[in-house]
């Protein structure tokens, strides 16, 4: 899985609890592989305030991102293995 966050390739081996210091949240862009659990190949979540990546080694089977926003009361978590890429933009880092 690749996890880009503001342009920049983080590591996957290590965990990252990233939060948005200036706007307030992430535009995050998730990308699901083709033999994901999930029926939609992309998913955009706005208004994200925490993305916490390795968040559990063991949910549900493996490792687990965890994408929660504060905004809109809401979050969700996804098995690593179903995702192909996350890109994590505050709106003035949203490639053109």
């Amino acid at each position: 899985m690749k996890l880009i966050y503001l342009g920049t390739i983080l590591d996957p081996t290590k965990e990252h609890e990233l939060f948005p210091k200036n706007p307030e949240s992430f535009i995050v862009e998730i990308q699901y592989t083709e033999e994901s659990f999930y029926p939609q190949k992309n998913q955009i979540f706005n208004n994200c305030t925490e993305v916490h990546y390795l968040w559990s080694l063991n949910y549900m089977g493996g490792p687990s991102i965890a994408f929660e926003s504060d905004i809109q009361q809401t979050g969700f978590i996804r098995l690593i293995k179903d995702i192909e890429e996350v890109k994590i933009n505050t709106s003035e880092h949203i490639p053109k």
